[in-house]
Parts: C-alpha cells; sequence; structure tokens
C-alpha cells in the first residue's frame, strides 16, 4: 500500500516551508516518506502525470493552506481535487490565518501552523501516525460520509443523488463495522479468526461425487461467462465454426492482447455450443464434448487436467483403463495421449485452453511445460482424432506453430468491437442508469468507443472508473484521458479504475493478485488479517464483482490478467532475506499465502490423485515466488518420490526440481532435489543427465558423510549405466 505523504502547497507563499516540512517529516523521529514536486519531479517526463502518479499512491495529502493556495485558480485545488477521487485523505495545514478553508473541504480540523512550527510540526506527526490506527480508519470514513451528505441536496439531479446515496449507504455500512472494530478489537478479530478457522476446514473437506467420477458432456464451468452484450465478432466466429467443422484442423490459437476479448469470445462461441448453434444464429453445430481449462482459473492448463478431464467424456471403463496407462511409470506423454486420442476415433470433442500466455517462457516463447508441450504436439501429429484444442493468448508458442502447421489455424484479434456493439456495452453494464451512461447520447458514447479502441476489458476499466467515483461523469473522464496512448489504454484505464477505489478494497485486489488463482473470502481474510484483524473480505469481493475488478468461480475470487499484473505491481518486492513488517512487502505476502495453502493440505490417507496435492502445488509456486526455496523443497519432496513419479507425473516433477537447482541452502535438502531430479529424468529416459544429477547428490552425501545417502545415489547410477548397457 502507498506509504508516502504528498505535500500540496503554492510556490507563490508557501515554498520555503513546504521545502522545511518536508525536511522534518522525513527526518523524524519517526522518519515519515514525503512526496515535494521540487525534489520529485524528474526532468524530461510529463510534469502533469508525474504529479498525477505521486496522488496515486500516496497516503494523505498535506495541503497547505495560504491565500494563494486557496483561491479557484490554484494548482493546489486540481491536487486535492484529484486526491479526492483517489479516496486519500486530506489533512488541511493552516499556515496563513487569513487563508480560508475551500468549501469542498469542510468540516476538515486544520492543523494550525500559524503559530509556533515546532507545535505545529509533533501535532501533525502524531497524527500521521494516528491515522494507521483503527481510530484513524474511522476518522477518514467519517470524513468521507460527510463530504457525500454535503453533497447529496446539491446533487444535480436523480442519478447523481443515487449514487451520491449508494456511497452514502456503503460507508454507514463500512462505518458500523470499524466501530465494532474500535470498541472491541479482540472479538472482531475472534470473529475473523474464526470464520478464517472455518474456511480452511471447507478446503479440507471438498465435497466429493458419491459415485466414481464425474461425467458429462460439458467439464468444468467456464473461466469467464461473457454477458449477452458482449456482442458482434461475427468474422472470428465464423472463422471458429469453419475451424470446427474441419476435420483437418487440430488446434485453433486465438491471439491479442490483453483485453481485447479473446476470452469473451472463444467461451461466447462454446456456450453457444453447448446449446448446439453458432452465436449470432450462425447455423447449428454439433459437438460431442466441452472441456474448460484456464491457467488463471480454478482448472488449471496442464497436462494430468487435459488428460483427465478428456477421460471424464468417455465411458467409465475405458477411463479406468486409460487412468490406469497415466499410472504407468513407463508410458510417454506420446503413448499416453495416443491412447487417450484412440478413445475418440470420431466427433468434435474441443478444448479450451485459456490464458496460456502464462505457460509460454517469455525470453524463448516455447511452452515451460515440457509434458504440455509434448502433448500438444502428440495432438497434432498422431492419426485422426475428433479432439480439437483452442488456445487463447497473448503471446504465440513459437516451437508449436512449426509442429504440423497445415493442421494449425490462427486468429489474431487486435481489434475492438465496433460500432453499435462498444456502446450496447457501456449502455447494459449501466443497467438502471445510475452511472449516466445507458441514456448517454451517440456521440459521448462514441467517443468512448474511440478512446477505448473497442476494446472490451478497457470499456468495462472505463464502467469501473464511474462506478468508483460518483464525482465523475462520462465525459468529464473522457477529457481527462484525452492523452492516453492507443498502445497502453487497457493497462491506463484498469490502473486509473484500480486508484479511485477505497484503500480496503485495493487491498483485496492486491490480495488477489498475490494468490494469482481463485480462492475463497477465507484465503484474503488470511493474508490480510495481521494488517486488518477485523477483515470481512466478503462483501468487498462482491462489490468488486459488481463493479467489474473481480471475477467469480464457485465461490472463488481472482483478478482478469491485466488487473492481476497493475495490483501485483503497486507491492515492492523484496526477497524473504530482508522481511520487514507490514503491508506491501511481496515476498512476506507470498510466504504468508503459502502458509494458507499448507493449512489446506488434505489429510495423506486421502492422496489419491495429482488433484488431490493442490495445495502443495500452489504453495511451491509461492514458496518460489518469495525465494524461499529451502521451504519449497522442503514441500517438494515430501510429494515427489511417493506421489508424483509414483503416479507418472515425471515432467510435472522435472519442471518443479529444476526450479530449485542452484537456489536451496540446505545441503540435505540440496542432495535431496538434485537426485529425485535425476530419477524423473531417468524415468522419461534422459538418463545421461539423470547420471548427472546422481552425480551431484552423491558428492553432496560424501560431503555430509552420510554414508546412507552415498549408498543410494551409488545404485542409482549403477543401474543407470546399466540401462546404457556399461
Amino acid at each position: 500500500m502507498p506509504r508516502h505523504h504528498f505535500i500540496s502547497y503554492s510556490n507563490a507563499d508557501a515554498e520555503e516551508f513546504a521545502h522545511k516540512l518536508a525536511r522534518q517529516l522525513q527526518a523524524g523521529p519517526p522518519p515519515l516518506p514525503v512526496w515535494l514536486d521540487d525534489v520529485e519531479i524528474k526532468p524530461g517526463q510529463d510534469w502533469d502525470d508525474q504529479i498525477v502518479d505521486a496522488l496515486r499512491d500516496c497516503r494523505t495529502l498535506l495541503f497547505v493552506m495560504t491565500p494563494d493556495s486557496v483561491v479557484p485558480t490554484s494548482g493546489c485545488k486540481k491536487e486535492w481535487t484529484r486526491a479526492l477521487k483517489y479516496k486519500k485523505p486530506i489533512i488541511p495545514l493552516l499556515l496563513n490565518a487569513k487563508a480560508e478553508m475551500p468549501f469542498r473541504l469542510e468540516p476538515r480540523q486544520y492543523i494550525d501552523f500559524t503559530g509556533n512550527f515546532k507545535t505545529g510540526l509533533a501535532r501533525l506527526r502524531n497524527h500521521l501516525i494516528w491515522m494507521d490506527s483503527p481510530e484513524g480508519e474511522l476518522h477518514t470514513l467519517n470524513e468521507r460520509l460527510a463530504d457525500a451528505n454535503r453533497d447529496l441536496p446539491r446533487a444535480k439531479d436523480a442519478n447523481q443523488r443515487a449514487r451520491v446515496q449508494d456511497e452514502i449507504d456503503d460507508l454507514t455500512k463500512q462505518i458500523a463495522k470499524q466501530k465494532r472494530l474500535v470498541a472491541d478489537p479482540q472479538g472482531e478479530a475472534a470473529r475473523t479468526t474464526n470464520s478464517i478457522r472455518a474456511g480452511l476446514e471447507r478446503e479440507r473437506k471438498p465435497e466429493r461425487p458419491s459415485t466414481g467420477k464425474s461425467r458429462g458432456k460439458f467439464i468444468n464451468p467456464p473461466p469467464f461467462v461473457p454477458p449477452t452484450y458482449f456482442q458482434n465478432r461475427h468474422t472470428e466466429i465464423n472463422l471458429i465454426g469453419k475451424f470446427i467443422q474441419d476435420p483437418a484442423l487440430r488446434l485453433l490459437v486465438i491471439d491479442g492482447r490483453g483485453g481485447v476479448g479473446k476470452t469473451a469470445l472463444s467461451v461466447r462461441v462454446l456456450k453457444s455450443l453447448e446449446s448446439g448453434k453458432l452465436p449470432n444464429d450462425g447455423g447449428p453445430l454439433a459437438v460431442d464434448g466441452i472441456v474448460y481449462l484456464s491457467a488463471v482459473g480454478g482448472h488449471r492448463v496442464n497436462f494430468p487436467n487435459l488428460y483427465a478431464d478428456l477421460c471424464k467424456l468417455l465411458p467409465n471403463e475405458k477411463a479406468k483403463t486409460l487412468d490406469a496407462l497415466n499410472r504407468d511409470l513407463h508410458a510417454s506423454t506420446e503413448a499416453k495421449m495416443a491412447a487417450l486420442l484412440e478413445a475418440f476415433p470420431t466427433g468434435r470433442h474441443l478444448v479450451l485452453l485459456d490464458n496460456f500466455e502464462n505457460l509460454i517462457d517469455a525470453q524463448s516463447r516455447e511452452i515451460s511445460d515440457p509434458e504440455l508441450k509434448d502433448a500438444l504436439t502428440a495432438l497434432l501429429c498422431l492419426p485422426h482424432h475428433g479432439v480439437k484444442i483452442i488456445i487463447t493468448t497473448r503471446v504465440v508458442p513459437r516451437g508449436l506453430a512449426l509442429s504440423q502447421p497445415s493442421r494449425q489455424f490462427g486468429i489474431e484479434l487486435d481489434k475492438g468491437l465496433e460500432k453499435p456493439y462498444a456502446e450496447n456495452i457501456l449502455r447494459e453494464m449501466d443497467a438502471d442508469g445510475k452511472l449516466g451512461v445507458k441514456h448517454a447520447s451517440n456521440a459521448l458514447l462514441a467517443k468512448a468507443r474511440e478512446r477505448t479502441r473497442g476494446f472490451p476489458r478497457a470499456l468495462e476499466a472505463l464502467y469501473a472508473i464511474l462506478a468508483a467515483d460518483r464525482n465523475t461523469t462520462l465525459a468529464e473522464l473522457l477529457a481527462d484521458t484525452k492523452e492516453v496512448l492507443p498502445k497502453n489504454v487497457v493497462q491506463a484505464l484498469v490502473g486509473e479504475a484500480f486508484s479511485r477505489l477505497d484503500p480496503l478494497a485495493q487491498q483485496v485486489m492486491e490480495a488477489l493478485s498475490i494468490y494469482n488463482r481463485p480462492v475463497t473470502p477465507a484465503a484474503i481474510d488470511h493474508l490480510l488479517q495481521p494488517h486488518r484483524p477485523g477483515i470481512d473480505s466478503a462483501p468487498v469481493l462482491g462489490r468488486l464483482v459488481n463493479m467489474h475488478f473481480a471475477h467469480r468461480e464457485s465461490g472463488r475470487y481472482y483478478l482478469h490478467p491485466v488487473d492481476r499484473k497493475f495490483a501485483i505491481s503497486r507491492i515492492p518486492v523484496s526477497p524473504l532475506s530482508k522481511l520487514r513488517e507490514g503491508w506491501g512487502v511481496r515476498a512476506a505476502l507470498l510466504s504468508r499465502a503459502a502458509d494458507y495453502f499448507k493449512k489446506t493440505r488434505l489429510p495423506r490417507a486421502e492422496w489419491k490423485n495429482i488433484n488431490d496435492l493442490a495445495p502443495q502445488l500452489h504453495e511451491f509456486d509461492l514458496r518460489c515466488q518469495a525465494e524461499d526455496y529451502d521451504t519449497a523443497a522442503r514441500v517438494l519432496t515430501d510429494i515427489d518420490f511417493d506421489y508424483l513419479l509414483l503416479w507418472g507425473h515425471y515432467r510435472t516433477m522435472i519442471t518443479m526440481h529444476e526450479r530449485l537447482q542452484g537456489k536451496i541452502q540446505n545441503l540435505w535438502l540440496k542432495q535431496g532435489s538434485v537426485g529425485n531430479l535425476g530419477q524423473a529424468l531417468a524415468a522419461i529416459g534422459e538418463v545421461n543427465n539423470a547420471i548427472n544429477c546422481y552425480e551431484q547428490a552423491l558428492e553432496i552425501a560424501r560431503e555430509t558423510e552420510s554414508r546412507q545417502a552415498e549408498g543410494v545415489w551409488l545404485g542409482n547410477l549403477g543401474i543407470a549405466y546399466a540401462d546404457l548397457g556399461e
């Protein structure tokens, strides 16, 4: 979360004071970070942009009141007006007794600097520290409520009155909760603890089908169900229809920038096909089954899920046979895919792999999951079958594109929605008309389409800004964003929308970005509890969904990749070795998120397949992101030999161990990781690489004088050389 304090002043009559104040606040004790334009503005960059960024990231705005700073034409008015839009606390500092408080800032109490500077500084310092307390947060909420109550009778029309009243109602609920926290902090903290404990218990006891695996024609919920107002894309829909009907084609790649609507397009087509027809009256088209997987959703894109979910489209007996093959230690990914695809000799069975860019290495542009790459290559190269895969991605996988190109088809989605479909999105989102969009003029909505380039996520972000800021109209917003470059319009509007959320909602979004997978409110509460002991994120998450900031899937919440990228970028990176207390250190948050998944592990007796190890896999990923590689190694070595290796998930095991090489400090863990990596490599036939791993493990065993481990690795080396005929 932001921590600096923005000093707003007039350089005509307060420049010396502003510099003195900045120096004293930074000197401490305790030192408080400040932002002062003369010091922080970087030459060669846009002045206004830097000020807006500083306001967006500030903790409070310190408004120095002098005769020049309070006049309507002062630049300070632009700064504190923007701060109000960003829901920042504003603390007036009276430097000149003749300066009158601006009407919109009443009834805020100023801190008097007309007399002794040290006295005023001490009061200000104490007040800034107090602002971070529960009482201080309650004070800020009450100030916002007072602003809303003052604005209600002055609202221009019924829609504006409704927006103000909605904010009053929401603030009243937040204030009531905050009062309970102030009055009984232990009781509210206990309530949150009990709620998290109940959520963890539900995670540890997932509902399982009463008999066998779930079967059906459509496997998993779609990663995103586009509302009815996502229309048009007639050309692209027809191309997808042709791909599905062409027996020679097996892989469709839909690529385009984030927010252009790739997921909305593909899911809209597939959901319509569940009813046996193409959208937009494209005619009947029967499919035999659809599997939905998403790299950011609850059903992740990987080979185990792809294999298991396709098996769910088959009769029980056939699925059991294929499941047995999947557990065969000696069966390659290609052999498994060959047997699986043989079970689909005809028909149309579709698989959506959404947000595939998360599985592509940024530098090589190759698929980072070798097992999944082998599976997709096999799907392209094996004899005829009835399975087709649709990939949505921001980056096209380079190596895969070279494999059987005649069996692949691509759609580049580089344009947004055209007239009137982009306008329809805005009108439909403003269903009750409160935001003034539903009944806006065609010319104004056309301008919104042009400014957003018709990108669906940019249109949603435009709506989110209006939903989060009752003082902004669509016309004002479009005038304010006239300088946004077309290249980054989605990211710019997403960032602006985020900035107009209240601090609690921003923290909830940052928590979602840390998990980077669908999670329950209990997971968010667990992550935020040290900083907000009485947190109850459920209503905040519901509000974020309604404002199109977050998505909900089966009671779990997650962010669009563009929103996630922005939210996590606000959290400073700091390795675990330099951990410090407080919200805003990424390593600390990643580590605590990993602790949540550690607590959700199923009892060992219930580990039947790789899905039962999902908590460990999530924990491992978060530990690695936090650079806590020793703990990550402990998580992995607890499940790799007896489970991943036994169940045949060699590639998964290899990828995870390779992520640890050269980063583990504990010699015993280092030995176990490189040695077990060798076992997985040997299982897929890479014997020479396995020998190299065994030799490294043997060297560590001898260094630590572990005779038992030395014997294990000597034995493995002997087997490996025997496999080579030596």
